[in-house]
């Protein structure tokens, strides 16, 4: 006759099946590391796998909200648009197809995700084209421990330490070896660290700052300013935090 052994463990009381135990322990692992601060923005190599340096080539206009856009579905006249402004949560709404998150991308490449989304239910082989009248949506916000800290309108392209330039550098007891940089991609803010020392000596590449960008130098006041916000575990894994309640 065999005899089948087993055991079980209590967890908050609970009597858990060992069975179950493995389960239970990466339910456990998962909760705990499920939350996290801003401290832990992804630093070196990891920031700039989210916020990489400039192109050696120049790069198309990014897209930001409150611009206005004219989206033309060729011969499809009533899914063109010819005011099309992009919203708060960086989204151009259109005709059969709802919401579609632009913000960041060039015209041609969210013309690309719109002929996309049109043709997976809609139509067959969609051409759409896309012209930014009124680009708007050109500002960053510099704030935390920066000498005149404000939202700023940029032209053209733009480098971290050239933004922190433009409110006269980091104050005299700044901390440089963190500024934070939280971008919004698919209407969900993001937040990456920097070494600004590192930066001007040569030994870190000057990260490309874009429209709609805020920079916060100093984790201390990033924290203040971001309200200790908390983070999804999933989000760390791709190299990057994603603010806890923004959406």
């Amino acid at each position: 006759m065999k005899l089948r052994l087993s055991w079980s463990a209590n967890i908050s009381g609970l009597k858990v099946p060992a069975s179950m135990m493995p389960f239970m322990a990466a339910l456990l692992l998962g909760s705990v590391a499920a939350c996290a601060t801003v401290e832990d923005a992804p630093r070196g190599d990891q920031a700039y796998a989210v916020i990489p340096p400039p192109p050696a080539v120049g790069m198309d206009y990014r897209l930001s909200p409150d611009d206005v856009l004219r989206i033309q579905v060729y011969h499809e006249p009533d899914l063109s648009l010819e005011d099309a402004q992009v919203d708060a949560q960086g989204m151009v709404r259109m005709p059969l197809i709802g919401a579609v998150p632009v913000a960041g991308l060039s015209a041609s490449e969210a013309a690309d995700v719109i002929a996309g989304r049109l043709g997976e239910r809609y139509l067959v082989s969609p051409q759409v084209s896309l012209f930014v009248k009124k680009a708007v949506g050109r500002r960053i916000t510099l704030d935390g421990e920066i000498r005149e800290p404000a939202l700023y309108p940029i032209d053209g392209r733009l480098t971290l330490s050239q933004a922190l330039a433009l409110g006269k550098g980091p104050t005299r007891l700044a901390d440089t070896r963190q500024v934070v940089v939280i971008r919004r991609l698919d209407g969900q803010r993001q937040a990456a660290m920097f070494d600004l020392g590192a930066i001007r000596k040569g030994e870190a590449a000057d990260p490309e700052i874009l429209p709609g960008d805020q920079v916060i130098v100093g984790l201390s006041r990033a924290k203040a300013i971001l309200g200790g916000a908390l983070i999804a575990a999933p989000a760390l894994a791709a190299g990057f935090i994603a603010l806890d309640g923004d959406n």
